[in-house]
């Protein structure tokens, strides 16, 4: 991945003209899994994904089985939340990246198990996702989730804190099963990356990032870190060369940064697009990209008011933690939906969206070597990540 400053000194975007921090950078379980094919989530029936979406469509019963197996294996006062999250819909990133690079990679030397396959192995980090939002939907106060009730306020806090530490232990405990170190590895890495990105957001909440590296490493723990380990799984299990591993894990690490940064601009989407308010992070105090471009187009009068708002916005998530806010005055529901139009009137969503080709087009350079259909099918993945709308 490219250094934060590689990332700021990129001459096809220096004509954002702004600061450092973003001039660039069992109804049927198959129901569970597949829920793409009822309501066409990734949004991909055009030729030029063609394999990647026949690829998507191939491999859902295995990975529905997969995740069926392993939800049996849940306490029955976990199973009912993690079903309800699993039925929350999703693109299933994770698993089918895991199995792209499986194929691309598998050797004689693959990794095997008498019960298991690469279908158990490749669940393992969308469970870790699943955990990831059950805690983020909390941290965030957060009502909806792709369109649905979230689930702690369905279930309550308490039980989808603990649901989502119980397929965090799942998750490790089936990956244990393959008896492999490096796998151990790479799960365990992705756990504590997670979480420290997480943390690392709860510390930039309510503040103006005035550097690059503080964004790059939220959302590097957060979300492109899974997505990396993802890749790096299917490579290790295919029992692939420490060079080819790398290069999955590389192509992982870019794709997951572009993929969060796409998302930063998709949160300034109408809500019928996204299943929750335009505007989220907005109302989070989260300074995303969107939110930073139009900080910098208002006066200097403008800016420091629109500070002092940004610090004062009233989340319940925050209550009674150390997150600084100042006394004062704070945004209107009608002030924050004008400013979330004007974000989307300026195209700052769309220039977020340019930030995130620079890692793309990084991400594809690691598939260069490679030859044949799977490396055609993590091609037009780029391609999905670029063009996604939700």
């Amino acid at each position: 991945m490219r250094s934060a400053q590689r990332f700021l000194n990129e001459p096809s975007l220096t004509y954002f003209n702004y600061s450092p921090l973003f001039c660039l950078r069992n109804k049927g379980l198959y129901a569970i899994l597949a829920p793409w094919k009822q309501k066409n989530t990734f949004g991909l029936i055009r030729r030029h994904m063609k394999e990647f979406t026949r690829f998507i469509a191939q491999e859902q019963n295995g990975i529905a089985n997969a995740l069926e197996n392993v939800t049996k294996k849940l306490p029955s006062s976990v199973r009912e939340i993690a079903s309800y999250a699993f039925l929350s819909g999703g693109k299933r990133l994770r698993p089918v990246l895991t199995l792209l690079w499986y194929n691309l990679l598998e050797t004689e030397q693959k990794i095997t198990h008498p019960e298991l396959s690469v279908y158990d192995a490749s669940v393992v980090l969308e469970m870790f996702h699943v955990a990831s939002l059950l805690h983020d939907d909390v941290l965030d106060n957060a009502e909806l989730r792709r369109g649905k009730t979230a689930s702690h306020v369905k279930f309550g806090v308490r039980p989808c804190l603990l649901a989502g530490d119980a397929l965090l232990a799942m998750g490790n405990k089936q990956m244990a099963e393959f008896q492999n170190t490096a796998l151990m590895n790479i799960i365990s890495d992705a756990l504590l990356k997670t979480a420290n990105g997480e943390i690392e957001e709860i510390n930039l909440t309510g503040k103006i990032p005035d550097n690059a590296e503080e964004y790059l490493a939220v959302i590097e723990g957060k979300t492109a870190w899974i997505i990396r380990s993802a890749c790096e799984v299917g490579a290790v299990m295919a029992g692939a060369a420490p060079k080819d591993v790398a290069a999955a894990r590389d192509f992982g690490l870019n794709l997951g940064m572009a993929f969060q940064i796409v998302d930063d601009a998709l949160d300034f989407s109408p809500e019928e697009i996204i299943g929750k308010p335009s505007g989220g992070d907005l109302r989070e105090r989260k300074c995303t990209p969107p939110v930073h471009m139009y900080l910098q187009s208002l006066t200097e009068s403008e800016r420091a008011d629109f500070i002092q708002k940004f610090q004062n916005i009233s989340n319940p998530v925050f209550a009674g933690r150390n997150i600084p806010k100042t006394e004062g005055k704070t945004f209107s529901e009608q002030e924050l939906q004008t400013i979330a139009q004007k974000i989307i009137d300026a195209g700052y969503p769309q220039k977020t969206r340019e930030l995130a080709q620079t890692y793309l087009d990084e991400a594809e350079k690691h598939l260069q070597g490679f030859s044949g259909t799977y490396k055609t099918m993590l091609a037009e993945a780029i391609t999905y990540i670029k063009e996604r709308k939700k």
